[in-house]
């Protein structure tokens, strides 16, 4: 098979075509769905904590009290959004890629996991997808799999309603020094 310069410059203009199609198309639906922002977040929207909440029972599958009241979820994703704000601003940047990218259906697919909405797939979908990026022979889903992995632990444990969870019996009392 012969291929002139000309087809593979034609070739490379409509995949970057679709690619800013597919990426506009995700835009879009992110900027319509972020419009039902919860109002005390300063880093997620209503997507991201849906994707949260939705990998937060697998991720934490040994001591994830199973179905959380709102009170808990909400203690979760205040903790999620105040882990990401103390954050720099190289590391929030490549975090909200990442939940733009695991945010949107057509790029979601592309990155193996499923098209559907985060809330309505099964715990089998999701430890399918997660399980994909631990063994990922790709650097990138690896590192991807580790963020997600550690920002929702982190914040889950530092929760002081869940010490009991890691046996963890509390920070160490401080006393004051006896004269």
């Amino acid at each position: 098979m012969k291929t002139s310069r000309r087809d593979f410059l034609k070739v490379g203009l409509l995949g970057s075509a679709v690619l800013l199609a597919g990426s506009s198309l995700s835009a879009l639906s992110l900027v319509k769905s972020s419009k039902n922002d919860l109002q005390h977040f300063s880093f997620l929207n209503s997507v991201d904590t849906q994707l949260l909440l939705a990998l937060a029972p697998i991720i934490l599958k040994a001591n994830y009290p199973g179905i959380l009241g709102k009170e808990a979820e909400q203690r979760l994703l205040i903790s999620i959004d105040h882990q990401i704000s103390s954050l720099g601003e190289h590391s929030q940047k490549q975090l909200q890629q990442l939940f733009d990218l695991l945010g949107s259906s057509t790029l979601r697919y592309f990155a193996g996991a499923q098209a559907i909405d985060w809330s309505l797939a099964s715990n089998d979908q999701i430890e399918s997808f997660l399980e994909g990026w631990k063994n990922s022979m790709f650097a990138l889903k690896r590192t991807g799999y580790a963020a997600l992995c550690k920002l929702i632990t982190m914040s889950w444990y530092t929760q002081p309603e869940n010490f009991s969870q890691a046996r963890y019996p509390g920070p160490p009392k401080i006393y004051p020094p006896q004269e």
